[in-house]
């Protein structure tokens, strides 16, 4: 069976206030908050937007719940779906899910979806750009239940 492949490239690192104004936050697809505090980097959270819940508006809603909390800079990567092309929420979801499943532990902000992964179509997961500590590929088949 060949793997359902999504393929998301994740853009360099900008500061929190620079990704809520930049065009890209417009659209729907995930995102990656980290924090650098003294010379070193450390994730803190990855989440999903939709087209109706757009990343401009998740990052405006995080920086003011939560994220003032933390000391240092706060930096975002925005991750675009780029395969497949018709990405929609579905996929946007799947790719969430198997990346806090087989990485909850890296990204200690986000509390739900780090011990399973409930879809039905097993994907695998090519992140390519600025990964940061993201792993490269991410195949659900090997967390499958014999």
């Amino acid at each position: 069976m060949r793997d359902k492949i999504i393929r998301i490239n994740w853009n360099k690192p900008i500061l929190i206030d620079e990704a809520i104004d930049s065009v890209l936050s417009e659209c729907q697809g995930l995102y990656y908050i980290s924090r650098v505090w003294g010379d070193k980097e450390n994730s803190l959270y990855i989440g999903i937007a939709t087209k109706e819940n757009t990343i401009k508006k998740r990052l405006s809603s995080h920086k003011r719940k939560w994220l003032y909390k933390y000391r240092g800079k706060i930096y975002v990567r925005i991750g675009e779906v780029i395969y497949p092309k018709d990405a929609d929420a579905t996929i946007i979801k799947h790719a969430e899910s198997a990346i806090l499943l087989e990485q909850g532990n890296v990204f200690f902000e986000n509390t739900s979806q780090t011990n399973t992964y409930s879809y039905t179509d097993l994907y695998r997961i090519e992140n390519e750009g600025d990964i940061f500590e993201l792993k490269p590929k991410i195949r659900m088949h090997e967390h499958e239940e014999a």
